[in-house]
């Protein structure tokens, strides 16, 4: 079961997108960094032999894994931003709206 979003207020949940983004750039680095790290040690002179190809074998099979990660967290994070500006849409339209019938409200007129 998906519990829903609830804003109450928008620059704190900016702020939380801001975070989120942050913290994906960080897991794209590292995904980066992992797969350079892993190309320069296979298959060296200094590193060679049975357990490093079923280390390096491993890994590939790990890495996989990153670019659905990847896939994912952005989907979340445009997810995110898309609810963020629909909120502001929509508070902005109810607030037109009042303003529009707010004479039509006043009792004392």
């Amino acid at each position: 079961m998906m519990n829903n979003i609830v804003i109450t207020d928008s620059e704190q949940f900016e702020e939380v997108i801001r975070s989120l983004e942050l913290s994906f750039q960080n897991i794209k680095d590292i995904f980066t960094n992992e797969l350079i790290n892993i190309e320069e040690i296979n298959g060296t002179d200094v590193w060679t032999g049975n357990a490093q190809t079923a280390m390096y074998d491993q890994f590939s099979l790990l890495s996989n894994n990153f670019e659905p990660i990847e896939y994912s967290l952005e989907v979340y994070i445009n997810f995110l931003k898309k609810t963020l500006e629909d909120y502001r849409r929509v508070d902005e339209e109810i607030s037109k709206n009042i303003d529009l019938i707010s004479g039509k409200l006043d009792v004392n007129s």
